[in-house]
């Protein structure tokens, strides 16, 4: 059971409320995780559910506000205001500990996820909506709040939507869930709304590798990155690795790494929750508009996943240049204690753009990943640990 509060607060001309959160708590750089949620639980909701026999197991409050400064006259006398319109997460959103630690916590905080996702979603419908008008001298203020409560009204119903879809009265419906994770995820790809309401069709393909995203205008690459992210997966924002490059294309393409948990229902410890580092390339196509290119996965149950050097290198016979992706794991497992060195090379993309990019066999390459430490009780040593180490074995092969 999954039960979701919904706060809601569009504020002009700076009146902010008291209960709202600090100007810098906002979490859209990055994905939630439940060190975010700190409220304590709200009582009168609380007794309200449990007056139906439910209970929350969490809930998240997100709040859209908006300010309006440098007004101007224009020529036909209407106001044209400059808005700012923040999407911020609030300190009373709550998780009750027993949930953080259960098996499927990840689908509760997939679910509140998706809420704060529609909640950003409509921050930036009503940021364009509010600068793409002018005002009457005299009631621009009544035309504003008009406009705003028309979208927060549609924007309640959208939450209110998803709740009554996929939570039926406290009773997961996981279908449903799968559902809306797709439609939020393509409205997320897009920078839109306009899929909610879409039917699975229309928004199935969203997982698959190679799908179109757009890139809004000015948004920062980290930003980028975070709302486009692949479906289920998460993104650690601001410190999350991330490369800029223009070695396959003219406009800068955006490399960089998601963290996925998962289970295996087969294994011999079916409650386990596995991780793995999954990295993607989003390669542009033309303005404003990106491939998303799945370019490999790191499994990292045994350690964390540290990104070492990226870079471009000949290693093959033609003349365009392949990724190079170099990474380390520290490892203290019964099998081995040292550091995993992890060296992977692809093969260079051109037009018509592929979903995925192809990994070349070490055999080809000559590049190999090692270990360095003791494994299986016997010292082992790695070949290439550095940058250096796989640019000298390539320059002296294949001229790279």
């Amino acid at each position: 059971m999954t039960l979701t509060a919904l706060l809601l607060v569009a504020i002009a001309h700076g009146q902010e409320q008291e209960w709202m959160a600090p100007e810098g708590f906002t979490v859209d750089y990055r994905t939630l995780t439940w060190d975010d949620f700190k409220g304590k639980e709200d009582k009168d909701y609380s007794d309200a559910l449990a007056a139906r026999n439910l209970q929350a197991m969490a809930y998240v409050c997100p709040a859209i506000y908006f300010t309006a400064d440098s007004g101007h006259i224009t020529d036909d006398n209407k106001v044209h205001y400059t808005f700012h319109v923040k999407c911020a997460f609030q300190s009373r959103a709550f998780v009750r500990e027993s949930t953080k630690h259960e098996k499927y916590s990840g689908y509760v905080l997939n679910h509140e996820q998706d809420h704060y996702d529609i909640a950003l979603l409509y921050a930036r419908k009503l940021y364009q909506q509010l600068t793409a008008h002018d005002y009457s001298a005299d009631k621009y203020n009544d035309e504003i709040d008009k406009l705003s409560q028309t979208l927060m009204d549609e924007y309640n119903a959208t939450q209110r939507a998803y709740d009554e879809a996929v939570n039926p009265e406290g009773n997961d419906d996981t279908a449903q869930q799968h559902l809306w994770d797709m439609r939020i995820k393509k409205c997320m790809d897009r920078g839109s709304t306009e899929f909610f309401g879409s039917p699975l069709t229309a928004v199935q393909a969203v997982g698959n590798m190679g799908q179109i995203v757009t890139r809004i205008p000015g948004e920062p690459a980290v930003q980028f990155l975070t709302r486009v992210r692949p479906l289920y997966t998460q993104f650690a924002g601001k410190d999350q690795r991330i490369v800029e490059t223009s070695e396959w294309s003219q406009t800068p393409a955006l490399l960089t790494f998601y963290t996925q948990h998962y289970f295996l229902p087969e294994s011999e410890d079916p409650l386990k929750e596995h991780s793995r580092t999954v990295v993607w390339l989003f390669t542009p196509t033309v303005k404003d508009t990106y491939k998303r290119m799945f370019v490999d996965t790191f499994n990292t149950d045994d350690g964390v996943l540290k990104p070492g050097a990226i870079f471009f290198a000949n290693a093959d016979s033609d003349q365009a240049k392949e990724l190079v992706i170099m990474a380390t794991v520290q490892q203290n497992t019964a099998a081995g204690r040292g550091t995993r060195y992890i060296n992977r090379v692809y093969n260079n993309v051109a037009p018509p753009l592929p979903g995925r990019l192809m990994r070349m066999d070490d055999a080809n390459t000559g590049i190999e990943s090692g270990f360095e430490g003791t494994l299986n009780g016997k010292p082992s040593k790695a070949k290439f640990k550095t940058e250096k180490d796989v640019r000298d074995a390539l320059s002296k092969a294949h001229g790279g």
